[in-house]
């Protein structure tokens, strides 16, 4: 097996009522914990509840389809070294 086909993981993505894009809030390794951070975040109340937005799971190979070949996930605000 290649090392590129077993770097599966998932993502928790939000979308806002009032936004067109999609973000990606977080990674985990299995889609069972992938749902579970989705469960939390739909009982976040205050300056970042999700009232009005979609939540959903993505595969990593799922948002590659959706956002482009080269998509990868990195944390909010993660500086990109190189």
């Amino acid at each position: 097996m290649s090392k590129k086909s077993s770097a599966e993981y998932y993502c928790v993505c939000v979308r806002r009522d009032y936004e067109n894009i999609w973000r990606v809030v977080s990674k985990h390794d299995t889609r069972a914990a992938a749902e579970a951070e989705l469960e939390a975040r739909r009982a976040f109340t205050g300056a970042f509840n999700y009232d009005n937005a979609e939540l959903k799971v993505m595969s990593r190979s799922e948002a590659k389809a959706e956002f482009g070949a080269s998509w990868e996930y990195k944390p909010i605000g993660k500086v990109r070294q190189e």
